[in-house]
Parts: C-alpha cells; sequence; structure tokens
C-alpha cells in the first residue's frame, strides 16, 4: 500500500517534479488519514454521541470552552458561509431549549452579546473531550511513533495549529 504514495521515481526525477510529487503525496495521505478518521469517529459518535447536539452545537460549545466568552459575531465570523441569523438561533436554541450556555449583553455596548457555557454546559463539554479523547487516542496509537517521532510529530502540529489560528483569525490564547 505504501507504494501508492512513495514512488521508487523520485531519485529519477528533478528537484521540481520530486518536490511536486512529495507535496501531492502529503495531500492524499492527510486525505486517507482524514477520511479514515472521520469514518471512526462516526462509528464512535453513533456510539457514544453526546447528548443530542448537532456538529455545529458541539464546536460552538467547544469554541466557548476555550475562549470562555465570545460575542456572537465572534462565533459567527468562524463560519462565513453560514448566515447570522443561523448561528444566533442556534446559539438561542442553546441557551433557550438546552441550557448550555448564558447569553449576556454588554452594559458598555448593547448591540453585543456574550455567550458563556453553563455548569450544565461545562459537563457536556466535558464529555465532548473525553469522548474525542477516546478517538484521537485510538490515533495516536495507529501512528505508532518512536518517541523522538513523538517529539517532532508534536512540533509540526504546533505548527499546522498555529497556521489555522491564523487563517482563521483565532485567538485562543485565552484558553481557560
Amino acid at each position: 500500500m505504501y507504494y501508492k504514495y512513495f514512488p521508487t521515481t523520485y531519485n529519477r526525477i528533478g528537484k521540481s517534479d520530486q518536490e511536486a510529487l512529495m507535496k501531492k503525496n502529503t495531500e492524499s495521505l492527510i486525505y486517507d488519514m482524514a477520511f479514515r478518521v472521520r469514518l471512526y469517529i462516526a462509528s464512535k459518535i453513533s456510539e457514544n454521541k453526546v447528548g443530542d447536539l448537532t456538529d455545529r452545537e458541539s464546536l460552538i460549545i467547544e469554541l466557548i470552552g476555550m475562549k470562555g466568552s465570545m460575542s456572537i459575531s465572534e462565533i459567527g465570523s468562524l463560519y462565513p458561509t453560514v448566515s447570522n441569523s443561523t448561528i444566533s438561533t442556534t446559539i438561542t436554541k442553546l441557551w433557550k431549549d438546552k441550557k448550555l450556555v448564558d447569553k449576556r449583553i454588554l452594559p458598555e455596548n448593547q448591540r453585543v452579546t456574550t455567550v458563556t457555557l453553563t455548569e450544565k454546559g461545562q459537563e457536556i463539554l466535558s464529555e465532548i473531550k473525553r469522548t474525542q479523547s477516546e478517538v484521537f487516542s485510538t490515533v495516536t496509537v495507529s501512528l505508532g511513533l518512536s518517541p523522538d517521532q513523538v517529539e517532532h510529530f508534536q512540533d509540526i502540529l504546533e505548527h499546522a495549529i498555529g497556521f489555522f489560528d491564523k487563517t482563521l483569525g483565532l485567538d485562543l490564547e485565552n484558553e481557560n
């Protein structure tokens, strides 16, 4: 199976062609791994679904949990293809129906509504993290990395996280 990704022709082609082929093979590996992880997550979520949350609701809970408090517009900015009214409706459902978040209008700027997790929301967040931890533990085991490889892999992941934070405009420095 590995020959699919790492052909021996690397040694017989020019440097720029080699880099392009390596890039293409890396992208293919990332796609194949992501596909399998998504399938694995789907199989585990069906077994261990946390509450009756949609993917968007779960992600919003996780975002608020990382940031501590977010305005509705901050949350909406992370979903540029989703209307503000859809985000607002989702948050209202988490607030009114599921009691997972509290909404608060800022006294200094009444146009801004911030959202924080309730105690019940914190419990759900813990459950989401526990479920995901089980999945990611399996992914980590599947990599079969040596201690030296783990250190390098963690550096690569930190770089990738920084890239996505910058790309998405995430400022999660104030994590709880």
